[in-house]
C-alpha cells in the first residue's frame, strides 16, 4: 500500500494537468493511466485530424500528409510524457484503478507494463515485481477517464468493416469509398478531409440539417461547402441495416436509401468513461451515458467532499475546457478557492470554411455544449472531445447513428450566491430591449444582430461569400450572451467574442471598438452596431424606420446611406449655395500650376 495527497485516475488533458500543477504546489501524486499519457488529443484526435485538414487545403497527396501526421503524433509514442510527469514528481503507474473505500484505490496494472513509468520508488508503489495490483490511498481524488465511443443501434454492424475516429486518423489507408455516421464537428471535419483526398465520401446524417446543435446557417453554409469538396450529403434519415459485401458494405437508410462503401467511420456518439471504477462506494448512482454531478468547484456533489472531475466526465467535451477545469482543480485542491464559469466555452469545427460558436444560442440553454472543436478534441482516457467524438448539443452519447437519441448534458451549476445577486441586480437595472428570443429554460431573451461576410472588404478581396455570422445580446442586461460565426479561420478572428461574453462588457462599449481595415471583423463591427442600436438608441430607431443599417467600407459610395448612419441630413450638391470669395493673399501662376497637380500617394497611406 502506498499513499498519497492525490491519486488521479485518467492521464489525458486534464489528469495531466491537475497532476503536475499540484505536484508543482507540493503534493505527493500518484498518475494511474492504461493509455496514452497526454491523452488521445495529441495522438488519435485534435492534432492528427488538424494536421490532414492542413495538409489538405495545401494540396498535398496523401502519403505525404500521412507521413507528416505521423511527426506530429510522434508515432504514438507516449515516453516522452510520461518521463515530463516523472520529472514534475508525479508517479505515473500504467493500468486502472477501482476505488473499494472512501480514500482507497485499488490499481491493476495493463499487461505487460512495468510496475510504474519510471522514476525512483516505483516499485515500490506498485506493489513489487510479481503483484499486478497495489493499493493506493489519498487525500483527495480526481477523476479524469474521459469518454468512450458508442456503437450505434444499426442491424449487422458489426458484420462490416468499420473505424472508429481514432482508428481512421491512425491508419495509411484512403479509402477509395467511404460513409461517414454522423453529420456533427468530427463528422464534417472527417468528411472533408477524406473527399479533399479523393476519397468518395457520404455524409449520413439523421437529424434534417448538419450540426444539429447550432443555428440551422451554420450547418446550411458547411453543407454547401462539404458538397463543394465532393462529398454526399444524406440528412434526414437514419441508418437502420449494415451488410457486408464483396467490395466492402453496402448501409441502408430508414428512407430506402442504399450505399455502397468500403468502410464505414463511425462519428457519431461518445459517452463517459466511468464504469467498472466503483463510484458506488462513494454513494453515486451513474447509469451509462450519464456525466458526473460537478459545483462550480469541479467537486462532484453527493460524495462527501475532496472527490474532484474534469474533462469529458463532467459533460464538458472540448479540449480547452477540460484543461480550464484542471486548473480549478488544482487551485482546490492547493486551497485557492476557485470558480469555474462555462458562460464563453468556445465550441470550433475546423473545416473550410471553419464554424466558431461560444456562449449561448436562441433556442438553447446558456451552458448548452455546442458544435464542439471537432477534432480539435482529447479523446483518450481523458478524451474531451475531438474526431472520435461529436461533441456539443450534437453529441451523442448513447445509443445512435447520426440522430441524437441522447445527448452528452452537462450538469447544471447553481452560481455562487455573489454572482447570482449581481446579475439579478445587472438585470433589475438594465433597460429591456423590445423584442428579442427566449431561450429554453426561462434562460434569457435573446436579441439577434446577423452580418455577412461577404459584405466586408476582405470578403470582397477573396471572393468567398460563404461566411456569415450571428450576435446574441441578452436583452435584460445589454451584454452579449453568444455568437456563432462561419468563415475562413472563424476562431482567430471572433476570440474577442469569447472575452466579451466572459467579462460581460456592454453592448455599448464593444459597438465603439475599432476594427482594422480590410479585415472579417468589420463583419462584427456591423453587427455589435446593429445589436446597441436595437437597445432603444435614436440611432436603432432610425435605422429602423428608413430599413438601413450599419455600412461596411466597400459602402462608401451611398453617401446618403453613410449620412444616416451619423444622423446627418444629405443636402443635394444643386441646392448649396456657393459664392466665389475673394482670396486673401496673392496667387501667382506657379502657385496655380503647383496645386492643379495630381497628387500622389507613398506606401503608407492605405493605412
Amino acid at each position: 500500500m502506498a499513499a498519497f495527497d492525490v491519486v488521479v485516475l485518467g492521464g489525458g488533458t486534464a489528469g495531466v494537468h491537475v497532476a503536475t500543477e499540484v505536484a508543482g504546489g507540493g503534493k505527493t501524486v500518484a498518475l494511474v493511466e492504461a493509455g496514452l499519457i497526454g491523452g488521445e488529443s495529441a495522438y488519435l484526435a485534435c492534432l492528427p485530424s488538424n494536421s490532414l485538414l492542413l495538409s489538405a487545403s495545401r494540396g498535398e497527396p496523401w502519403e505525404d500528409a500521412v507521413a507528416r501526421r505521423a511527426e506530429v503524433t510522434g508515432g504514438l509514442d507516449d515516453s516522452a510524457a510520461a518521463q515530463r510527469l516523472n520529472r514534475a514528481g508525479v508517479q505515473v503507474i500504467r493500468g486502472t484503478g477501482r476505488i473499494t473505500a472512501p480514500g482507497t484505490v485499488e490499481v491493476t496494472r495493463a499487461q505487460g507494463a512495468s510496475a510504474a513509468a519510471g522514476g525512483t520508488g516505483s516499485r515500490a508503489a506498485a506493489g513489487g515485481t510479481g503483484s499486478r495490483t497495489t493499493t493506493l490511498t489519498y487525500s483527495d481524488l480526481v477523476i479524469a477517464t474521459g469518454c468512450e465511443p458508442v456503437a450505434p443501434p444499426i442491424e449487422g454492424l458489426s458484420d462490416i468493416p468499420a473505424w472508429t475516429t481514432a482508428q481512421s486518423l491512425s491508419s495509411p489507408d484512403l479509402p477509395r469509398r467511404l460513409i461517414v455516421l454522423g453529420g456533427g464537428p468530427a463528422g464534417c471535419e472527417l468528411t472533408q478531409m477524406y473527399a479533399s483526398f479523393g476519397s468518395q465520401v457520404t455524409l449520413v446524417e439523421a437529424e434534417p440539417r448538419l450540426l444539429p446543435g447550432e443555428p440551422a446557417f451554420a450547418g446550411e453554409i458547411l453543407a454547401v461547402a462539404l458538397r463543394q469538396a465532393g462529398a454526399d450529403i444524406r440528412l434526414g434519415s437514419r441508418a437502420t441495416k449494415a451488410e457486408r459485401t464483396a467490395d466492402g458494405l453496402t448501409l441502408a437508410l430508414e428512407d430506402g436509401t442504399r450505399i455502397d462503401a468500403a468502410r464505414l467511420l463511425l462519428a457519431s456518439g461518445r459517452r463517459p468513461r466511468l464504469g467498472g471504477l466503483g463510484l458506488d462506494v462513494l454513494g453515486l448512482e451513474v447509469t451509462p451515458g450519464m456525466a458526473l454531478p460537478t459545483t462550480t468547484r469541479c467537486e462532484v456533489a453527493g460524495t462527501g467532499g475532496r472527490v474532484w472531475a474534469a474533462g469529458d466526465v463532467t459533460g464538458t467535451t472540448h479540449t480547452h475546457a477540460s484543461h480550464y477545469q484542471a486548473d480549478v482543480v488544482a487551485a482546490n485542491i492547493l486551497g485557492r478557492h476557485r470558480e469555474a464559469d462555462y458562460s464563453a466555452i468556445p465550441r470550433c469545427v475546423f473545416t473550410t470554411p471553419s464554424v466558431f460558436a461560444v456562449g449561448a444560442i436562441p433556442g438553447g440553454a446558456e451552458e448548452t455544449t455546442g458544435a464542439g472543436e471537432g477534432a480539435d478534441g482529447d479523446h483518450g482516457p481523458d478524451a474531451d472531445h475531438g474526431p472520435d467524438a461529436d461533441h456539443g448539443p450534437d453529441a451523442d452519447h448513447g445509443p445512435g447513428n447520426g440522430g441524437r437519441t441522447r445527448r452528452m448534458l452537462r450538469i447544471a451549476r447553481a452560481p455562487s450566491a455573489e454572482a447570482a445577486s449581481a446579475e439579478a441586480a445587472a438585470a433589475e437595472a438594465s433597460p429591456v430591449a423590445q423584442g428579442g428570443t427566449a431561450a429554453q429554460g426561462g434562460g434569457p431573451r435573446l436579441v439577434t444582430a446577423r452580418a455577412r461576410l461577404g459584405d466586408t472588404a476582405r470578403g470582397y478581396l477573396g471572393q468567398d461569400d460563404l461566411g456569415r455570422l450571428e450576435l446574441y445580446a441578452d436583452a435584460g442586461t445589454g451584454v452579449l450572451a453568444g455568437a456563432v460565426a462561419v468563415g475562413p479561420d472563424a476562431a482567430s478572428w471572433m476570440s474577442e467574442i469569447t472575452l466579451a461574453i466572459r467579462a460581460k462588457i456592454p453592448v455599448a462599449v464593444l459597438a465603439d471598438v475599432v476594427h482594422a481595415f480590410p479585415t472579417y471583423g468589420e463583419a462584427l463591427q456591423t453587427a455589435l452596431r446593429e445589436l446597441a442600436g436595437t437597445g432603444g438608441s435614436a440611432a436603432g430607431a432610425d435605422q429602423q424606420e428608413k430599413g438601413t443599417g450599419t455600412l461596411s467600407e466597400l459602402d462608401i459610395e451611398t453617401p446618403e446611406g453613410d449620412a444616416i448612419e451619423q444622423h446627418q441630413e444629405v443636402i443635394p450638391d444643386e441646392a448649396v449655395a456657393s459664392p466665389r470669395r475673394e482670396v486673401p493673399f496673392d496667387v501667382n501662376e506657379a502657385d496655380a500650376a503647383e496645386q492643379e497637380r495630381a497628387v500622389g500617394f507613398d506606401d503608407d497611406d492605405y493605412r
